[in-house]
Protein backbone atom coordinates (compact mmCIF):
# COMPACT_ATOMS: atom_id res chain seq x y z
CA UNK A 1 0.00 0.00 0.00
CA UNK A 2 1.25 3.49 -0.83
CA UNK A 3 1.54 6.45 1.48
CA UNK A 4 -0.58 8.96 -0.49
CA UNK A 5 1.48 11.90 0.65
CA UNK A 6 4.91 10.55 -0.27
CA UNK A 7 4.21 7.82 -2.82
CA UNK A 8 6.31 5.39 -0.74
CA UNK A 9 4.99 1.85 -0.48
CA UNK A 10 4.12 0.83 3.10
CA UNK A 11 3.56 -2.77 4.04
CA UNK A 12 0.28 -3.67 5.82
CA UNK A 13 1.97 -4.41 9.15
CA UNK A 14 3.62 -0.99 9.25
CA UNK A 15 0.35 0.61 8.27
CA UNK A 16 -1.50 -1.14 11.10
CA UNK A 17 1.16 -0.03 13.59
CA UNK A 18 0.91 3.57 12.34
CA UNK A 19 -2.87 3.50 12.73
CA UNK A 20 -2.56 2.41 16.35
CA UNK A 21 0.08 5.05 17.08
CA UNK A 22 -2.13 7.71 15.50
CA UNK A 23 -5.14 6.54 17.50
CA UNK A 24 -3.21 7.00 20.76
CA UNK A 25 -2.38 10.60 19.81
CA UNK A 26 -6.01 11.18 18.80
CA UNK A 27 -7.30 9.91 22.16
CA UNK A 28 -4.86 12.16 23.99
CA UNK A 29 -5.86 15.12 21.82
CA UNK A 30 -9.54 14.47 22.40
CA UNK A 31 -9.03 14.41 26.19
CA UNK A 32 -7.07 17.67 26.06
CA UNK A 33 -9.80 19.31 24.00
CA UNK A 34 -12.39 18.25 26.58
CA UNK A 35 -10.22 19.89 29.24
CA UNK A 36 -10.02 23.12 27.25
CA UNK A 37 -6.33 22.74 26.34
CA UNK A 38 -6.73 23.41 22.62
CA UNK A 39 -3.09 24.20 21.77
CA UNK A 40 -1.81 21.01 23.39
CA UNK A 41 -4.62 19.07 21.72
CA UNK A 42 -3.71 20.49 18.30
CA UNK A 43 -0.09 19.41 18.78
CA UNK A 44 -1.26 15.83 19.44
CA UNK A 45 -3.58 15.83 16.44
CA UNK A 46 -0.80 17.08 14.17
CA UNK A 47 1.34 14.15 15.30
CA UNK A 48 -1.51 11.75 14.55
CA UNK A 49 -1.93 13.14 11.03
CA UNK A 50 1.81 13.08 10.40
CA UNK A 51 1.87 9.39 11.34
CA UNK A 52 -1.31 8.46 9.49
CA UNK A 53 -2.68 11.03 7.02
CA UNK A 54 -5.99 9.15 6.69
CA UNK A 55 -6.80 9.57 10.38
CA UNK A 56 -10.24 11.04 9.71
CA UNK A 57 -11.07 11.75 13.34
CA UNK A 58 -7.86 13.74 13.82
CA UNK A 59 -8.83 16.11 11.00
CA UNK A 60 -12.34 16.57 12.40
CA UNK A 61 -11.13 17.22 15.94
CA UNK A 62 -8.58 19.69 14.61
CA UNK A 63 -11.35 21.55 12.79
CA UNK A 64 -13.48 21.70 15.95
CA UNK A 65 -10.56 23.09 17.95
CA UNK A 66 -9.73 25.76 15.38
CA UNK A 67 -13.28 26.74 14.47
CA UNK A 68 -15.48 26.63 17.57
CA UNK A 69 -19.19 27.23 17.32
CA UNK A 70 -21.91 25.98 15.01
CA UNK A 71 -21.00 23.45 12.33
CA UNK A 72 -21.75 24.15 8.68
CA UNK A 73 -25.09 22.31 8.69
CA UNK A 74 -26.27 24.37 11.67
CA UNK A 75 -25.23 27.56 9.88
CA UNK A 76 -26.94 26.41 6.69
CA UNK A 77 -30.09 25.69 8.70
CA UNK A 78 -29.93 29.25 10.07
CA UNK A 79 -29.80 30.62 6.52
CA UNK A 80 -33.02 28.76 5.72
CA UNK A 81 -34.75 29.98 8.91
CA UNK A 82 -33.59 33.57 8.49
CA UNK A 83 -34.05 33.99 4.73
CA UNK A 84 -37.12 31.77 4.25
CA UNK A 85 -36.00 31.33 0.63
CA UNK A 86 -38.66 30.79 -1.99
CA UNK A 87 -36.09 29.05 -4.18
CA UNK A 88 -33.01 26.99 -3.39
CA UNK A 89 -30.37 25.18 -5.46
CA UNK A 90 -27.99 22.53 -4.15
CA UNK A 91 -25.08 21.08 -6.10
CA UNK A 92 -23.76 17.93 -4.44
CA UNK A 93 -26.42 16.13 -2.41
CA UNK A 94 -24.52 13.19 -0.93
CA UNK A 95 -26.72 11.47 1.67
CA UNK A 96 -29.04 14.48 1.84
CA UNK A 97 -28.03 15.98 5.20
CA UNK A 98 -28.15 19.53 3.85
CA UNK A 99 -31.21 18.99 1.66
CA UNK A 100 -33.27 17.88 4.69
CA UNK A 101 -32.83 21.39 6.13
CA UNK A 102 -34.81 23.07 3.37
CA UNK A 103 -38.19 24.54 4.37
CA UNK A 104 -41.31 22.65 3.20
CA UNK A 105 -42.56 25.58 1.07
CA UNK A 106 -39.24 26.20 -0.65
CA UNK A 107 -38.97 25.21 -4.31
CA UNK A 108 -35.66 23.37 -4.62
CA UNK A 109 -33.49 21.88 -7.33
CA UNK A 110 -30.82 19.42 -6.17
CA UNK A 111 -28.12 18.09 -8.49
CA UNK A 112 -25.88 15.06 -7.94
CA UNK A 113 -24.87 12.25 -10.33
CA UNK A 114 -25.09 9.68 -7.52
CA UNK A 115 -27.51 10.86 -4.81
CA UNK A 116 -27.87 8.58 -1.80
CA UNK A 117 -30.53 10.28 0.29
CA UNK A 118 -31.05 8.64 3.66
CA UNK A 119 -33.62 10.94 5.26
CA UNK A 120 -37.00 12.42 4.20
CA UNK A 121 -36.87 15.68 2.24
CA UNK A 122 -39.42 18.27 3.40
CA UNK A 123 -39.04 20.76 0.57
CA UNK A 124 -40.72 20.70 -2.81
CA UNK A 125 -37.50 19.41 -4.29
CA UNK A 126 -36.68 18.11 -7.75
CA UNK A 127 -33.64 15.84 -7.70
CA UNK A 128 -31.54 15.49 -10.85
CA UNK A 129 -29.14 12.50 -10.90
CA UNK A 130 -26.75 14.11 -13.39
CA UNK A 131 -23.50 16.04 -13.21
CA UNK A 132 -23.84 19.77 -12.75
CA UNK A 133 -22.28 20.33 -16.20
CA UNK A 134 -24.93 18.13 -17.80
CA UNK A 135 -27.71 19.81 -15.83
CA UNK A 136 -26.83 23.30 -17.04
CA UNK A 137 -26.44 22.08 -20.62
CA UNK A 138 -29.82 20.36 -20.65
CA UNK A 139 -32.07 22.46 -18.41
CA UNK A 140 -33.12 26.03 -17.76
CA UNK A 141 -32.82 26.49 -14.00
CA UNK A 142 -35.70 28.98 -13.74
CA UNK A 143 -38.02 26.65 -15.62
CA UNK A 144 -37.10 23.70 -13.39
CA UNK A 145 -37.60 25.75 -10.23
CA UNK A 146 -40.77 27.41 -11.46
CA UNK A 147 -39.46 30.79 -10.31
CA UNK A 148 -37.77 33.80 -11.91
CA UNK A 149 -35.07 34.22 -9.24
CA UNK A 150 -32.77 32.23 -6.97
CA UNK A 151 -32.62 33.10 -3.29
CA UNK A 152 -30.13 30.62 -1.83
CA UNK A 153 -27.51 28.25 -3.30
CA UNK A 154 -25.29 25.67 -1.62
CA UNK A 155 -22.36 24.29 -3.64
CA UNK A 156 -20.73 21.15 -2.28
CA UNK A 157 -20.15 19.11 -5.42
CA UNK A 158 -16.97 17.74 -6.97
CA UNK A 159 -14.10 19.00 -4.81
CA UNK A 160 -11.97 20.21 -7.69
CA UNK A 161 -11.38 23.93 -8.16
CA UNK A 162 -12.20 24.01 -11.88
CA UNK A 163 -15.57 22.36 -11.27
CA UNK A 164 -16.51 24.72 -8.45
CA UNK A 165 -15.50 27.59 -10.73
CA UNK A 166 -17.80 26.25 -13.48
CA UNK A 167 -20.63 25.73 -11.01
CA UNK A 168 -20.34 29.30 -9.79
CA UNK A 169 -20.34 30.67 -13.36
CA UNK A 170 -23.44 28.66 -14.24
CA UNK A 171 -25.26 29.68 -11.07
CA UNK A 172 -24.45 33.37 -11.53
CA UNK A 173 -26.23 33.38 -14.90
CA UNK A 174 -29.47 32.96 -12.93
CA UNK A 175 -28.56 35.13 -9.94
CA UNK A 176 -29.05 38.72 -8.86
CA UNK A 177 -27.78 41.05 -6.15
CA UNK A 178 -29.91 39.36 -3.49
CA UNK A 179 -28.87 35.79 -4.26
CA UNK A 180 -26.74 34.18 -1.54
CA UNK A 181 -24.24 31.54 -2.69
CA UNK A 182 -22.61 29.33 -0.06
CA UNK A 183 -19.57 27.24 -1.00
CA UNK A 184 -18.38 24.49 1.33
CA UNK A 185 -14.71 23.59 2.03
CA UNK A 186 -13.20 27.06 1.62
CA UNK A 187 -11.09 26.89 4.79
CA UNK A 188 -9.18 23.58 4.93
CA UNK A 189 -7.49 22.74 8.24
CA UNK A 190 -4.27 21.44 6.70
CA UNK A 191 -2.44 20.87 3.45
CA UNK A 192 -3.19 17.16 3.16
CA UNK A 193 -6.99 17.63 3.01
CA UNK A 194 -6.59 20.52 0.54
CA UNK A 195 -4.84 18.44 -2.14
CA UNK A 196 -6.40 17.81 -5.55
CA UNK A 197 -6.53 14.08 -4.84
CA UNK A 198 -8.09 12.52 -1.75
CA UNK A 199 -5.82 11.46 1.10
CA UNK A 200 -8.56 10.71 3.64
CA UNK A 201 -12.34 10.46 3.96
CA UNK A 202 -12.21 14.03 5.23
CA UNK A 203 -11.23 15.74 1.98
CA UNK A 204 -11.78 19.33 0.92
CA UNK A 205 -9.91 19.23 -2.36
CA UNK A 206 -8.69 22.52 -3.80
CA UNK A 207 -12.08 24.24 -3.55
CA UNK A 208 -10.36 26.90 -1.39
CA UNK A 209 -8.85 28.44 -4.56
CA UNK A 210 -12.24 29.87 -5.51
CA UNK A 211 -11.94 32.56 -2.80
CA UNK A 212 -8.65 34.17 -3.95
CA UNK A 213 -9.73 33.71 -7.56
CA UNK A 214 -13.04 35.55 -7.17
CA UNK A 215 -11.42 38.17 -4.95
CA UNK A 216 -8.94 38.97 -7.71
CA UNK A 217 -11.14 38.80 -10.79
CA UNK A 218 -14.50 39.86 -9.37
CA UNK A 219 -13.90 42.65 -6.85
CA UNK A 220 -17.54 43.67 -7.37
CA UNK A 221 -18.68 40.57 -5.46
CA UNK A 222 -19.17 40.59 -1.71
CA UNK A 223 -17.07 37.61 -0.55
CA UNK A 224 -16.98 36.44 3.05
CA UNK A 225 -15.65 33.37 4.86
CA UNK A 226 -17.41 31.82 7.84
CA UNK A 227 -15.00 29.68 9.94
CA UNK A 228 -17.48 26.91 10.67
CA UNK A 229 -16.30 23.32 11.17
CA UNK A 230 -15.23 21.16 9.62
CA UNK A 231 -13.92 23.19 6.65
CA UNK A 232 -15.49 26.64 6.48
CA UNK A 233 -18.15 28.20 4.29
CA UNK A 234 -17.65 30.82 1.62
CA UNK A 235 -20.53 33.29 1.38
CA UNK A 236 -20.92 35.31 -1.82
CA UNK A 237 -23.49 37.99 -2.58
CA UNK A 238 -23.93 40.91 -5.03
CA UNK A 239 -23.87 38.55 -8.01
CA UNK A 240 -24.36 39.86 -11.53
CA UNK A 241 -26.06 37.67 -14.12
CA UNK A 242 -24.71 39.89 -16.89
CA UNK A 243 -21.05 39.47 -15.99
CA UNK A 244 -18.98 37.47 -18.50
CA UNK A 245 -15.52 38.08 -17.05
CA UNK A 246 -15.13 34.60 -15.57
CA UNK A 247 -16.68 32.68 -18.46
CA UNK A 248 -14.71 34.50 -21.15
CA UNK A 249 -11.42 34.00 -19.28
CA UNK A 250 -12.11 30.53 -17.87
CA UNK A 251 -9.11 28.71 -19.38
CA UNK A 252 -6.62 31.42 -18.48
CA UNK A 253 -7.87 31.81 -14.91
CA UNK A 254 -8.05 28.08 -14.18
CA UNK A 255 -4.52 27.63 -15.56
CA UNK A 256 -3.31 30.42 -13.28
CA UNK A 257 -4.61 28.67 -10.17
CA UNK A 258 -4.15 25.04 -11.19
CA UNK A 259 -0.76 24.53 -9.50
CA UNK A 260 -1.27 27.01 -6.67
CA UNK A 261 -0.73 25.37 -3.29
CA UNK A 262 -2.12 26.19 0.10
CA UNK A 263 0.24 28.62 1.82
CA UNK A 264 0.18 26.80 5.17
CA UNK A 265 0.75 23.26 6.38
CA UNK A 266 -1.72 23.57 9.25
CA UNK A 267 -4.36 26.20 9.85
CA UNK A 268 -4.08 28.12 13.09
CA UNK A 269 -6.33 30.57 14.90
CA UNK A 270 -4.01 33.48 14.21
CA UNK A 271 -4.23 32.84 10.47
CA UNK A 272 -8.03 32.60 10.63
CA UNK A 273 -8.51 35.82 12.52
CA UNK A 274 -5.80 37.76 10.68
CA UNK A 275 -8.04 37.46 7.64
CA UNK A 276 -10.19 40.32 8.89
CA UNK A 277 -11.09 41.75 5.47
CA UNK A 278 -13.56 39.02 4.58
CA UNK A 279 -13.97 36.98 7.76
CA UNK A 280 -17.37 36.70 9.45
CA UNK A 281 -17.23 35.23 12.94
CA UNK A 282 -18.98 31.91 13.41
CA UNK A 283 -21.93 33.51 15.14
CA UNK A 284 -25.31 33.76 13.46
CA UNK A 285 -25.90 37.35 14.61
CA UNK A 286 -22.65 38.38 12.87
CA UNK A 287 -23.43 36.32 9.78
CA UNK A 288 -26.92 37.80 9.46
CA UNK A 289 -25.46 41.32 9.63
CA UNK A 290 -23.24 40.49 6.66
CA UNK A 291 -26.36 39.69 4.63
CA UNK A 292 -27.73 43.23 4.97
Amino acid sequence: MKNTRSGITINPITLAINKKRAQRWIRTGEKLLAQGSSEEALACLKKAIHIHARANKAHLLMASALMPGSNYLEILSSFHRHMQPKSYVEIGIGVGNSLTLVNPETKAVAIDPSPNILNPIRARAKIYPVTSDDFFKRYNLFQELGTDSIDLVFIDGLHIYEQIFKDFINIEKYSDKKTVVLIHDCLPVNRSVAARSSTSRFWCGDVWKIIPCLSKYRPDLNIRIIPTPPSGLGMITSLDSGSRILAENFDRITAEYHDKELDYDYLDKERIFMNTDNLVHNDWEEVSKALI
